[in-house]
């Protein structure tokens, strides 16, 4: 199928208000489409547009002001999806369509976090990445209710299946805006991203992996104020001992002792 300028690949997952596929321009752009079910469920496609260019345009700001400020680009913008377009297509009885990019990252190597948790057990290495990029994607949203003069940040509720992610790469994003809320400290939502990767991550004797074991489970008990006060504790933890390098994306399929590895360049 085809509808305007994008070759529509097959149905890759459902919401209650959407369907998702994959997708590739004429030019060769990979993207995904979001597909509302009815004309009326259009409504929450044009709410979640609306948020993500909300979102799209704070990054923008930031990455411009830091740029200013010390030369750098902290690449909030590799955390999220950004919307393409948002239109009512006539072919598919005037349903809304919103077409969305991943930057720098190429959708074919995108798979759902979900599905990842559900089939393997990672070490404790490749959960610290995981974890970073989650502290640092919630923490976007505090940097922008500073920048509003907001009283609460609005955070998006912490669903897996709003994220994708690339284990080679160490990639991820963050696609679908489920529902947010707003709430001045950030405690029970650490918690809660904390706790998944807890529930997911294996660590070892090693004196260093317990002490982040130990780390992880102090945030599962009293979470932060904020994700950014998360974020420095668990980077301040990685570079006391192992520094900030590349770590293989290691893993093993559930109910399995033998650890594999994935490289970048395989």
């Amino acid at each position: 199928m085809k509808v305007r300028n994008i070759e529509v690949g097959p149905l890759i997952g459902v919401a209650p208000s959407f369907r998702v596929y994959p997708g590739k321009t004429d030019d060769g752009k990979s993207v995904i489409l979001k597909v509302a079910k009815t004309f009326e469920d259009g409504d929450v496609l044009m709410k979640d547009a609306s948020r993500f260019t909300r979102l799209n345009t704070f990054e923008k700001e930031l990455a411009k002001f830091e740029m200013e400020q010390n030369g750098s680009n902290s690449h909030y913008d590799w955390l999220f999806a950004h919307l393409e377009s948002s239109f009512l297509e006539p072919t598919q009885n005037d349903r809304r369509i919103n077409v969305y990019t991943t930057p720098e990252i190429e959708i074919d190597k995108l798979i759902p976090l979900s599905k990842l948790r559900l089939d393997t057990e990672i070490d404790a290495r490749t959960s610290i990445w995981i974890l970073g990029r989650l502290f640092k994607f919630y923490s976007l949203f505090e940097l922008r209710a500073v920048s509003e003069e907001a009283v609460y940040p609005k955070y998006p509720f912490f669903w897996i299946d709003d994220f994708l992610i690339a284990p080679k790469e160490h990639r991820l994003v963050y696609y679908n805006y489920s529902d947010e809320y707003t709430s001045f400290y950030a405690n029970e939502e650490v918690k809660a991203v904390s706790h998944y990767i807890k529930e997911w991550a294996v660590c070892g004797n090693d004196p260093a992996e317990q002490e982040y074991s130990n780390l992880l489970d102090d945030f599962v008990k009293t979470g932060r104020e904020s994700f950014a006060k998360a974020h420095r504790e668990l980077y301040e933890l990685v570079e006391e001992h192992w520094g900030f390098k590349y770590h293989p994306f290691t893993h093993r399929d559930q109910g399995t002792i033998i650890w594999n590895t994935i490289e970048k360049g395989e």
